[in-house]
């Protein structure tokens, strides 16, 4: 892992931003951006007063971060759909653009491909075979935790009457085309740690909340969690912890926390 900063992120994301294709990033790149995060965080939550102009520096850090992340993520996602279409499609794509994917991108770029595949049989290509085709039913979770872990995804492959064998096709052919050094390198992502997912190393959330009566008027402020709060005299709210501490101890706020 290489050592990330904001300003490292942000160029990143302008080179993402000025080409038309996918640009290579490291593949720890959302790794070590949740552990800059998580960094950040923990010396915020070790300040006596989380209402300092320091404090105030690292929480506004924490916020730009994780917006410079995602939208890195919004535009590479869009990227990856257009050319997930043209794999669906038959179209040509570049397989140097398929490099570009880390592990999890590609894993999102199989399923979409296959995902749309299946979506053109169950509803389009039956009226040409004149077969009739069962119904695609899909089980939605009821949970976003039933979801299964990124960790337990399989690259898809489809069978090889969907795939183009002959080798002077100019586009590629399916999964199995991108196949070799790029599913290889989605199948070692454990073993270099990089299916790992910000959840993996902590036990806990990392802001406690306390449930709070507002007993003054206050100007706005920015919690340690990174939230801007807006509170009025009477109301009832939570608070992280290190905030709600502060204030209760300046007679702003009292803690009515159960027990």
């Amino acid at each position: 892992m290489f050592l990330l900063h904001l300003e490292d992120l942000r160029g990143i994301l302008l080179g993402e931003r000025d080409s038309g294709t996918l640009v290579q990033i490291p593949h720890d790149l959302y790794q070590t951006t949740a552990m800059l995060i998580k960094t950040l965080q923990q010396e915020v939550i070790i300040m006596d007063d989380p209402f300092s102009d320091e404090a105030r520096i690292l929480i506004e850090k924490v916020a730009s971060i994780r917006e410079t992340a995602e939208e890195l993520f919004h535009l590479r996602s869009e990227k990856i759909v257009s050319l997930a279409q043209s794999q669906a499609d038959g179209s040509y794509i570049e397989r140097e653009e398929l490099r570009m994917l880390i592990p999890a991108e590609l894993e999102m770029f199989n399923r979409i491909v296959d995902g749309i595949r299946t979506c053109r049989i169950a509803l389009i290509e039956w009226k040409a075979s004149g077969r009739n085709q069962p119904p695609v039913r899909v089980e939605i979770p009821e949970r976003i935790s039933d979801l299964p872990h990124p960790s337990e995804y399989v690259p898809v492959s489809y069978a090889d009457d969907d795939a183009v064998t002959s080798s002077d096709d100019p586009g590629l052919s399916g999964s199995a085309e991108i196949s070799d050094s790029e599913i290889v390198l989605s199948e070692r992502a454990h073993e270099r740690d990089e299916g790992w997912t910000p959840s993996d190393d902590e036990d806990e959330e990392p802001f406690a909340f306390t449930l709070v009566r507002v007993l003054a008027d206050m100007e706005p402020f920015m919690g340690v969690d990174g939230r801007t709060y807006e509170i009025a005299t009477g109301d009832i709210l939570t608070l992280p912890g290190r905030n709600a501490e502060v204030l209760a101890e300046r007679d702003i706020v009292l803690n009515i926390n159960p027990g």
